[in-house]
């Protein structure tokens, strides 16, 4: 009985694997993906406070509001090359998610000082594979969701007659997680379910600079969410072996990372503008995780105490996006590139990570004065990542993609 412990670790790793750079959402409105998310140095819309809540003292309107979804499609397969499973190539099940966003802002009867409240999922989805496949003893079922609720404001003055605009927010974060996978230690194999929720706060910070005209250079900082997490153990197919398999509690905490992005818009003219960025993510936060569960499997159980290793590292993607207006409509087009946050020989099934190339295009339309309809679409292409000398004795290839369409209306009250 002494290997059933392990298994209740699962849960707990898994967390740890699934906010990897493929967890990380960004699809917060439908301009932002259409510009391949580039929208630091200038965001038009009240959206701009997931990005660079500084931006919204540019906002025209007393009152803004920006509101919509995203449809996020991801999907994988993996291909064994071990003695076991050399021959098999296994596609994730279908699993689609729909992410919703809101932002407002509002001009105070203070001069020049804004008020700003986003809400928005900074972290999130989930991965599903087939009922009975090499590796679901890993992983069969895994969903994470964070949202998070963000108000803030911001002050613009100047300095030798140049812009300046500074903010400050807090985020409040509700956190939830659920990993379904099998256990081989028994037939029929018991299904292990478990779920976790917390809560936790943070702050974010904003910067934007005009120090030139046409020239705008952004900053954000958003710093880490650390939720404690307390959850709860399930199973199914354990008939006769209920002394075992017994429901259990757990704790973890997992520090997910610091946030920051950089941002350089020019305007060409009134009709024509590029931005080019980065965004910084310290996924080095996540060093060590540990674990406590009240009643591991076992005859009897008894708690079960684990602090493991992991090895993500800090990680920057690089954007550019740009965006051309006529009359009352706007086309956009973007590119950015994700790399691995971890090595590859960690990659697990929980996440099929890769390095990403993302390519995107969007679209505009304002069919009234106040009222805009933005349109994005992104496409994102895994290479292929090769795992070798993995830690579970799991080695194969994975390939990765993902397809997001992204639909925001905004409206601005004078």
């Amino acid at each position: 009985m002494r290997k059933i412990p392990t298994v209740l670790l699962a849960f707990f790793l898994s967390i740890a694997f699934v906010y990897g750079g493929g967890f990380q959402i960004n699809d917060h409105s439908g301009r932002s993906v259409g510009m391949a998310f580039s929208v630091v140095a200038n965001p038009t819309d009240a959206s701009g406070i997931a990005f660079n809540p500084a931006a919204m003292t540019n906002l025209d309107g007393e009152y803004n509001f920006s509101l919509g979804a995203s449809y996020i499609m991801p999907g994988a397969k993996f291909t064994g090359i071990t003695t076991m499973n050399q021959q098999n190539t296994t596609e994730m099940n279908t699993w689609n998610f729909i992410i919703p966003h809101f932002f407002g802002t509002w001009k105070t009867p203070i001069n020049n000082l804004n008020f700003g409240l986003g809400v928005f999922v900074p972290f999130g989805l989930g991965t599903e594979w087939p009922d009975n496949w090499v590796g679901r003893f890993l992983a069969s079922k895994t969903y994470l969701e964070t949202i998070e609720i963000n108000p803030n404001i911001a002050y613009k003055f100047e300095i030798a007659q140049i812009p300046i605009s500074l903010s400050i927010g807090y985020g409040f974060a509700i956190g939830n997680v659920e990993l379904k996978q099998n256990i081989s230690t028994f037939s029929p194999e018991p299904i292990l379910t478990l779920k976790g929720d917390g809560t936790a706060s943070t702050f974010n910070f904003g910067l934007l600079v005009e120090p030139m005209k046409n020239l705008k250079i952004g900053a954000s900082y958003r710093n880490n969410i650390k939720i404690n997490y307390d959850g709860n153990t399930s199973y199914e197919n354990i008939a006769g072996l209920e002394s075992i398999f017994q429901e259990s509690t757990g704790k973890t905490t997992i520090n997910f990372p610091n946030d920051f992005r950089l941002g350089v818009a020019y305007i060409f003219s009134d009709n024509f503008s590029i931005e080019a960025g980065m965004n910084y993510m310290g996924w080095s936060s996540y060093d060590t995780l540990k674990i406590d569960i009240a009643k591991a499997p076992g005859n009897p159980p008894t708690e079960y105490i684990s602090a493991t290793p992991r090895n993500y590292k800090d990680a920057i993607t690089y954007r550019i996006g740009g965006e051309y207006l006529f009359d009352n409509f706007a086309i956009r087009a973007g590119f950015y590139y994700d790399p691995l946050a971890v090595s590859a020989s960690n990659v697990e099934p929980v996440l099929p990570e890769s390095n990403r190339y993302c390519f995107s295009v969007g679209f505009g339309y304002k069919p009234y004065k106040d009222l805009k309809l933005d349109l994005g679409y992104l496409g994102i292409i895994g290479s292929q990542t090769n795992v070798i000398g993995n830690p579970n004795q799991f080695d194969g290839i994975y390939n990765t993609w993902a397809n997001v369409v992204s639909l925001t209306l905004s409206y601005k009250i004078q």
